[in-house]
């Protein structure tokens, strides 16, 4: 699962000296007895592709409409550029929205939908022609400006409301699962258009889903949330890489974890007895006591194939293949290994599938390096 490349050669939240875009302290939101958002901090930068990332109910949403205003918090402050913007109603905020529906008006050609936004601002008409052709061309949409919306594809139809949503030159921009009405093709053409279309404007862009390779493709930075709280703030890379707990190790992408115990500690590295019977030896900075349940985690792909297994080596397994799924470029194997104990393995199909070595029921041993995981204890 690859991530968004890095364009910046210093990234501010690694700057202790600079000041976020976005502020928000300490924010909760009740609905009667439930908290939707649960005292939840974040800084956000100027420039960034933040994504909110997480499963249904986890509270996402609820924090993106209350950067727009549509809620009230029920406790904390939000700013916005040095703006405390935490009771001023939304038509008032340097902020604009796009809705998951797209929430095109249908008696309005795509040339007006555009405009609304700057008419409801009584914006010149002179100056507001030039916005929208200049909205319509960023866009690549100027053919389209004559057609409704229920002539339009998926695709266009987000196009338009993008347009719509950029015309009145927010500082922030607010997206609600917006690739979420398109198809897989398309999707992922989109995401990587998105980007660059961020990019070029320099607009700070939060968005919120549910698709963990969506956020990956995109984001300067993710936060997963659950249950209303900020569970890890990251870039891909490190959300992928160095998951804080079993929950994001498991919500991003597929995850192979090993419970056992801290036996020892050489360094920075460190050796979990597993009830596999076997002993794991991984890199670890952070100090544990010895006997602290652990779990490590290693991603599929970093698990290869051990072409000299020795029954007294450490980070090695054996199994035998119980199921397949060829996907083309890679195939991924179940392996078990113990009555209760499934590893999961992905390995690039490098050669034609006729000539691969791995079948089902066959013997196999596995191995991965000291740095290829992660030890976690939440």
């Amino acid at each position: 699962m690859a991530s968004a490349i890095d364009r910046r050669s210093l990234e501010p939240w690694q700057d202790p000296q600079a000041e976020p875009y976005v502020r928000i302290e300490r924010v909760t939101k009740k609905f009667g007895d439930i908290y939707a958002v649960d005292d939840v901090s974040l800084a956000i930068f100027q420039g960034e592709f933040f994504s909110l990332l997480g499963g249904s109910g986890c509270g996402k949403s609820t924090l993106l409409r209350l950067l727009a205003g549509l809620e009230s918090p029920s406790a904390g402050r939000i700013h916005i550029d040095g703006v405390d913007v935490t009771d001023i109603p939304p038509y008032h905020r340097p902020v604009n929205m796009m809705f998951q529906s797209y929430a095109l008006f249908p008696h309005m050609n795509v040339e007006q939908n555009v405009e609304f936004g700057l008419k409801q601002e009584r914006m010149p008409r002179r100056e507001r022609a030039e916005r929208v052709a200049e909205m319509l061309d960023l866009l690549k949409i100027t053919e389209l400006r004559q057609r409704q919306p229920d002539q339009l594809s998926g695709g266009q139809r987000q196009r338009a409301a993008l347009a719509r949503s950029l015309a009145k030159h927010p500082k922030l921009l607010l997206l609600d699962e917006p690739l979420g009405a398109l198809d897989k093709r398309l999707r992922e053409h989109t995401q990587f258009e998105l980007v660059n279309l961020q990019e070029r404007i320099g607009t700070t862009f939060i968005t919120v889903t549910h698709d963990q390779e969506e956020a990956m493709t995109m984001s300067t930075r993710i936060a997963v949330m659950d249950a209303g709280q900020i569970i890890q703030v990251d870039t891909p890379t490190g959300i992928y890489e160095y998951p804080n707990s079993r929950f994001v190790a498991e919500f991003i992408g597929s995850v192979n974890l090993f419970e056992g115990k801290v036996m020892r500690r050489d360094g920075d590295e460190v050796l979990v007895e597993s009830p596999l019977g076997r002993s794991l030896q991984m890199h670890c900075p952070h100090p544990l006591a010895l006997g602290t349940p652990v779990a490590v985690a290693v991603r599929p792909e970093k698990i290869k194939l051990c072409m000299d297994f020795r029954a007294d080596a450490v980070n090695q397994i054996a199994g035998v293949v119980e199921d397949i799924a060829y996907l083309g470029d890679v195939s991924i194997y179940h392996v078990r290994v113990g009555p209760e104990k499934i590893v999961t393995m992905t390995l690039a199909n490098i050669q034609p599938r006729t000539e691969q070595a791995l079948t089902w029921g066959q013997e196999v041993a596995m191995e991965w390096s000291p740095t290829s995981g992660v030890v976690l204890t939440d």
